[in-house]
């Protein structure tokens, strides 16, 4: 049964769209300057800051990008969560939350100026930049998915809406307009969404009819990967090494977007919590992401037509009743603006601070630097657009994805592991680092393309990519910080394990006990599941 939205699914969609603006106004006289902007204050208790951790990830990655590798790959992409997601989130709130909120820093990339220089803040801004409108034109993208296929319109006039109606509240509310947003949006895409697995568990004859009909290579996560047998090329090393570390390590405890939620906690124990609590929800994520490509791949592969990023959209067009159907869509949108948002409050934040502050006009007042970044949001969705059409290139979300952060990402976690953990990282040696680290990565990718390197996934390339890119990153700080001398000591204050500061409970019981909790956790998941 195929529903089509009608006037009560409508008025929902208006309803959700217009208290989304609504919040934007009512923040709007909040805003009195550029840290209430662009840091929120940082006043925010730590179970809202952990909820819009995880639910400015919850997006096209989360829904269109992971149903569809759930189709494609089947159970290999629970290592997105319990490899690529949950390791690195504890990490973060462990080990490297206490010298990003100590530090007073106002974004990651602030964080090298002080322990490296400015070249290396310099350039990891720019490439920061370059990523994040990248991924704004991913969720671009996906909005314009939803549009046309459930409402069936024009694709460049859905992304034209949806640029606008996030520049709306963005631009007046800025970050805590996207923060407290993307909490009702995540409570609103679980409830929205959960009944369509349900829904979908029931069509093909509950858990055991889902594992009879699936493929053999989708049924497990561990299984054939020592030996990469399995029909997606997926091996131990790529899955562990490149998905396991580089790219979890570096996206979730480097990467500005979600840690900027993390920045805007009231203090250090909960700005500490934030990613734990994120990941408590991101264990849970997989039963209603994947779930649903694996129900359309065994019921509806003739609609699906080899497009895997529509399996979430074919389920909802064909379960849900009208009111239902309104309630689900509105759920995807408030997913992926809580995406979008996310990733321009953060480019606003990095340009006005990390670029327009400290290389182009010092010493303005606090108006002028809001001024700033209200004009960057602006730029920043308009550059979006243009980004979701190269987004459209390409028929898994994920790889797209994936294949960003093997360029952008991956160097990431050598630079911040040894500026953090190894006093001899000398000053040049992040920029060269990120710079080599970087150029490994696009090299490889050109190499797949002219055939000189094969896979037998784009994923698995992409994996790789991550590994040579990190690889490189490290063994060029390494080379670089033996050729030139050290930092001094005082120079490092409050910037390293060794140097840090000691008032602050480093080793907090209750957050090593939510640290290990989480680990015992993921260890029954994958066993379950291997």
């Amino acid at each position: 049964m195929k529903t089509t939205l009608q006037a009560i699914d409508y008025l929902i969609l208006i309803v959700f769209l217009g208290f989304m603006v609504g919040i934007g106004f009512l923040l709007k006289k909040k805003m009195s300057g550029s840290k209430e902007f662009l840091l929120a204050g940082r006043q925010i208790p730590a179970w809202i800051t952990g909820i819009a951790f995880i639910s400015a990830n919850i997006s096209a990655l989360e829904l269109l990008g992971m149903s569809a590798s759930g189709a494609e790959y089947g159970f290999l992409t629970f290592h997105f969560y319990y490899l690529g997601a949950i390791p690195g989130m504890i990490f973060l709130g462990i080990f490297m939350m206490p010298f990003y909120y100590s530090s007073k820093i106002r974004s990651v990339p602030e964080y090298l100026r002080y322990r490296f220089n400015q070249p290396a803040h310099l350039i990891n801004s720019i490439i920061t930049l370059v990523s994040l409108a990248l991924g704004s034109g991913i969720y671009l993208y996906s909005l314009s998915l939803i549009f046309e296929t459930m409402l069936g319109w024009n694709p460049h006039l859905s992304i034209l809406l949806s640029a606008f109606i996030v520049l709306i509240y963005t631009y007046f509310g800025g970050l805590s307009s996207s923060i407290y947003t993307e909490v009702m949006q995540f409570f609103l895409t679980i409830f929205g969404l959960f009944p369509l697995v349900w829904m979908g568990l029931i069509e093909v004859g509950g858990w055991e009819g889902l594992l009879s009909k699936i493929p053999e290579s989708h049924k497990h996560m561990w299984k054939d990967l020592p030996n990469g047998a399995n029909p997606l090329g997926w091996d131990l090393l790529a899955v562990t090494v490149g998905l396991g570390f580089v790219l979890s390590f570096s996206y979730w405890t480097c990467g500005f977007t979600e840690v900027q939620r993390a920045m805007a906690a009231k203090d250090l124990v909960a700005a500490r919590r934030t990613p734990l609590i994120g990941a408590v929800f991101k264990l849970f994520l997989p039963f209603l992401t994947v779930i649903p490509g694996l129900v359309a791949l065994t019921s509806y592969s003739a609609e699906l037509k080899g497009e895997y990023n529509k399996s979430f959209l074919i389920l909802l067009k064909e379960f849900y009743p009208n009111g239902m159907l309104g309630l689900g869509t509105t759920a995807f949108l408030a997913a992926f603006m809580a995406g979008m948002s996310s990733s321009i409050t953060a480019l606003n934040t990095i340009f006005t601070y990390d670029i327009y502050q400290t290389y182009i006009k010092k010493d303005l007042k606090d108006t002028e630097y809001l001024k700033i970044g209200k004009l960057c949001t602006m730029f920043a969705v308009f550059f979006a657009i243009f980004a979701s059409y190269i987004a459209m290139g390409f028929e898994n979300i994920m790889n797209y994805i994936q294949l960003l952060f093997s360029f952008f990402n991956a160097p990431l976690i050598s630079i911040f592991l040894l500026g953090m953990f190894w006093k001899r990282a000398s000053s040049w040696s992040a920029f060269w680092g990120m710079l080599l680290g970087t150029g490994s990565g696009i090299l490889h990718y050109v190499l797949t393309l002219i055939d000189v390197l094969k896979y037998k996934s784009d994923m698995v390339s992409n994996f790789y990519g991550a590994i040579y890119s990190g690889f490189a990153c490290f063994m060029a700080m390494v080379i670089v910080s033996f050729i030139e001398k050290p930092k001094l000591d005082k120079d490092l204050s409050g910037l390293m394990y060794e140097s840090r500061d000691k008032t602050q409970d480093f080793w907090n019981p209750q957050i090593l006990a939510w640290g290990f909790g989480l680990l015992l956790l993921l260890f029954g998941f994958n066993w379950i599941f291997r």
